[in-house]
């Protein structure tokens, strides 16, 4: 529909248009998605990069620069974003008990790398470092104090929004099957 009628609709409508009928699709269950395969997620990619496309009338132009345009994040920032707001849930008990239940609360009184869960080890035969049980704790320890310290939840999410996440993510699992497929 966007690519139909770039030459008659503005670009300031397109680009609502965009978030409001396209960018729900692409962010619809982020915490489940963001462990499918690579290739599932470079697609979504794509998708979002197509639209923005659409929207600017610009075959040209890097993704990441249609990004800033758009003043918007990748797709895999949102989804990490996400998760890091999950875990603040977590460590306030804003979240249901059975997702609670998932991570582990640091028990010991020592400083851990001022880590509040622990990150369990995981099994590399399975999924591996591709869970939620692993992942979340990981990157909130990845986050500095000020960002974990903030008391209210509004608040959080306004200092996360403005964060680039994926360069916390550590590219030590290039060589397992599930980033390869």
């Amino acid at each position: 529909m966007l690519i139909r009628l770039r030459n008659l609709i503005p670009t300031d409508a397109k680009l609502q248009l965009f978030k409001a009928a396209i960018l729900p699709y692409l962010a619809y269950c982020h915490l489940i998605w963001h462990f499918c395969k690579s290739s599932d997620s470079h697609r979504l990619e794509r998708v979002q990069e197509r639209g923005l496309r659409a929207v600017y009338k610009d075959k040209h132009s890097t993704y990441d620069c249609l990004l800033q345009k758009a003043k918007l994040p990748t797709l895999l920032n949102r989804r990490l974003q996400g998760i890091c707001i999950l875990m603040y849930k977590v460590k306030h008990n804003l979240s249901p008990l059975n997702i609670c239940n998932i991570f582990q609360v640091h028990g010991s009184s020592h400083n851990f790398r001022q880590s509040d869960f622990s990150v369990p080890r995981y099994n590399p035969e399975t999924y591996g470092k591709h869970s939620l049980r692993y992942l979340g704790p990981t990157l909130w320890s990845k986050l500095t104090t000020a960002d974990r310290s903030v008391t209210s939840l509004a608040s959080f999410k306004n200092r996360i929004r403005k964060h680039d996440l994926s360069s916390l993510l550590d590219d030590g699992c290039r060589g397992c099957a599930h980033c390869n497929s």
